[in-house]
């Protein structure tokens, strides 16, 4: 008997192509091909297989490529396997035009397979993958079905919006890469394999974190709210008073809820929901708390911070716990740490509020009007003013430990990343701060300045700015 190829096992799974072959075995064959293809090119010389079906031999299940020729590329190879799966996934042959158009999106059931699908099939070299190795690699997590780790949630990194990540010493920042998405004010949500972040157009970005290209988007409507990834769910508000929850797997739509008249302040997750803060359509403030389904749990009306205020609230009752007055606009979020919870105000003030009982710790007249939330940098707590300083001030007392200026407003909120700094201006440029405030790098990222706050993970910090996205990379 003929050694079973794999159009014949093709044939038998889809009933003579009658019928699309399960998607998950798209996957599980694209994995095998793609392994088969790198133990090829690490041949020497390198071997380039044929990718017929008719021409694949089986063999305890699995495809097998043997024979091929040294002529060859391996950009061609992942291209030719690309449009293969492609076809299968869609149940139709490939065309000659996928190679000037790409295929058509496939129906398949995760942002990251329609991903994997359309890179291996990059009609630009340049946009495929590298190796078949890293293919392989992008196969394998394309077929896993444990949830993907979230390395920076929401909005100042957790619940406590400290904005703080252990790490190691840092020396420089280099940008790894940029996406030109027009102006990005959100601060971005990282996963071990995404950034996610609205831009102000009104498209939600889901960007591949390796290779930077966008993934996946969906149309939001304008949006220059942090969003926040809880339970494998995006909750993201937009202008037009929505809070929408967007699952990050598929890209689908959970739930859509409407609010108010903006949604600007970056959702909080609490036990079975999140709570977030709205301005209502007579331009009045209140905080809501919306369960998995968008449906609202409670909501308290307040002035909100315009009022002068840090408020102190029942997660699940909405009730006010205690309230502390403050005399000017807050608009940051306070930094809530072991005792109290920093928070600076439009008159240049910045205090320590004691979770406990509302009651002030500490207070310091920086001068400068503040829109910066503060990250907490072991005894420091670094944040933004008005006049284009990073102020550093110490933790138990408020005491002045250094400032640093910058060449326009900073409005975005500063990260810890160990004992260094990471801030961002409108001047275009992000800093790498040292302990002291010493600038020990400064990075020009876009003319038209930065608004957007970072995100770090490990040695990885993203950022939006006026011109879309960015990437960059802590370097001893």
């Amino acid at each position: 008997m003929d050694q079973e190829t794999l159009a014949d096992h093709l044939r038998r799974a889809t009933r003579n192509f009658t019928s699309r072959l399960p998607e998950d075995r798209v996957f599980a064959i694209g994995q095998a091909l793609a392994g088969e293809l790198a133990r090829a090119h690490a041949e020497q010389p390198p071997r380039h297989p044929d990718l017929d079906p008719d021409t694949i031999p089986m063999a305890d299940g699995a495809p097998r490529l043997t024979g091929g020729d040294p002529a060859g590329e391996t950009s061609e190879d992942l291209f030719r396997l690309g449009c293969l799966l492609s076809a299968l996934a869609l149940g139709t042959p490939a065309e000659p035009s996928w190679r000037l158009d790409g295929p058509p999106e496939a129906e398949v059931s995760t942002v990251r397979r329609r991903a994997v699908l359309s890179t291996l099939a990059a009609p630009r070299r340049t946009d495929r993958y590298a190796t078949a190795e890293e293919a392989a690699r992008e196969l394998l997590a394309a077929t896993a079905t444990s949830p993907t780790a979230t390395a920076w949630p929401l909005f100042r990194g957790d619940a406590a919006r400290t904005g703080a990540r252990p790490a190691a010493g840092a020396a420089r920042m280099r940008p790894l890469w940029r996406v030109a998405a027009g102006p990005v004010v959100a601060s971005p949500i990282l996963t071990a394999d995404l950034v996610l972040v609205p831009a102000t157009d009104g498209r939600l970005l889901f960007i591949d974190r390796t290779r930077g290209r966008v993934l996946h988007t969906v149309v939001i409507g304008p949006s220059e709210c942090s969003p926040t990834l809880a339970d494998g769910v995006l909750h993201a508000g937009t202008d037009e008073g929505l809070l929408l929850g967007i699952d990050v797997a598929t890209g689908a739509e959970r739930y859509r809820a409407r609010l108010g008249g903006l949604v600007r302040s970056s959702p909080l997750p609490i036990a079975g929901g999140v709570v977030v803060g709205i301005v209502d359509a007579k331009g009045a403030g209140a905080v809501v708390a919306v369960d998995a389904k968008g449906k609202t749990i409670w909501t308290r009306k307040l002035c909100g911070s315009d009022d002068g205020s840090l408020h102190a609230l029942d997660a699940a009752t909405g009730a006010v716990v205690w309230s502390a007055r403050l005399g000017a606009k807050v608009r940051a979020s306070p930094a809530v740490g072991a005792e109290a919870a920093i928070v600076g105000a439009f008159d240049g003030r910045v205090a320590a509020v004691r979770i406990a009982d509302g009651t002030e710790a500490w207070s310091s007249a920086i001068g400068h009007a503040v829109y910066s939330s503060a990250c907490l940098a072991g005894e420091i707590a670094v944040l933004g003013c008005h006049e284009g300083h990073l102020h550093g001030l110490d933790v138990r007392t408020g005491a002045p430990r250094f400032e640093t200026a910058t060449r326009g407003p900073v409005v975005s909120s500063p990260v810890a990343a160990g004992a260094f700094v990471i801030g961002a201006s409108t001047d275009g440029n992000v800093y790498l701060l040292d302990a002291s405030g010493g600038v020990l790098d400064r990075q020009p990222l876009a003319a038209g300045g930065i608004q957007s706050s970072p995100a770090l993970d490990g040695v990885d910090v993203a950022i939006g700015s006026a011109e879309g996205v960015h990437l960059l990379r802590l370097e001893a």
